[in-house]
């Protein structure tokens, strides 16, 4: 079930990181944001189909000694869900349109609490 979990994620990943990575305009669009913010979109999408994407993916693959990688992907996240909430919390965003920022950082804090369970009450799994 955790593996299973780990490929949703991963796919779930790749979903929004090609997102924020080949259409960043839309979501500048949708958001009424400023448009300076597109090469920022893009490396967060670059970052999310990299790390998030390609690295679930390999643990979902060959869990066996996949702890060091699962760890730096949780720390990871929890460095940009807090960045996230952080800029949210001061209005860093330049976004008018707030619903679908909110969203991202819901579905952020919602994967991150799940990859630090999985990592920590799971890791025999990753040995």
């Amino acid at each position: 079930m955790i593996r299973l979990s780990l490929l949703v994620l991963s796919i779930f990943s790749l979903i929004y990181g090609v997102y924020f990575l080949v259409f960043p305009f839309n979501f500048v669009n949708i958001t009424n944001a400023e448009e300076i913010n597109v090469a920022w979109l893009r490396n967060i999408g670059a970052s999310i189909t990299g790390l998030l994407f390609i690295g679930l993916l390999y643990i979902y693959i060959s869990p066996q000694k996949s702890l060091k990688l699962l760890i730096i992907i949780t720390i990871t996240s929890i460095i940009q869900t807090t960045a996230l909430i952080y800029s949210r919390f001061f209005n860093e965003f330049s976004a008018k349109k707030l619903l679908l920022i909110d969203i991202t950082i819901y579905s952020a804090t919602i994967v991150t609490v799940y990859l630090v369970i999985i990592t920590i009450k799971y890791k025999k799994l990753f040995y």
